[in-house]
């Protein structure tokens, strides 16, 4: 819980962050390297009324693929949840047969894209 917007951090570096990337793909041998949410998508969950952050649940899709869902967050760091939070947790996730992002009117973000096969070319974070 938080009163004011959290400082960006200036102590992680990007040798930091290629060691831990590293280390994550020498630990996960099925490729899934990262995934990756277009600045529309983000947006969309940023303009939600009262969202003062996002939160990145990790999952598995339906063919057990690694995803991420994205949800925004309010001021005392509570997820935005649509008005009925008694629906079942699976109607609340966007459903996708495609590694397109979707939205539904609740604010739920998902999958995105993973990578591979989305990925950027490759830097110290990737490879």
């Amino acid at each position: 819980m938080s009163s004011s917007p959290e400082p960006l951090p200036s102590s992680f570096t990007l040798d930091q962050a290629s060691d831990w990337t590293r280390r994550y793909r020498s630990q996960h041998a099925d490729g899934v390297k990262g995934h990756c949410f277009s600045r529309a998508t983000l947006e969309a969950i940023l303009a939600q009324p009262g969202c003062t952050g996002v939160r990145a649940y990790y999952g598995r899709d339906a063919e057990n693929q690694r995803r991420l869902v994205l949800v925004g967050t309010d001021e005392q760091e509570n997820d935005i949840l649509p008005t009925s939070s008694l629906l079942p947790a699976d109607s609340l996730v966007a459903e996708s047969n495609s590694f397109a992002t979707t939205t539904n009117d609740d604010g739920i973000i998902g999958p995105g894209k993973i990578c591979p096969p989305s990925c950027s070319v490759q830097n110290t974070l990737n490879s």
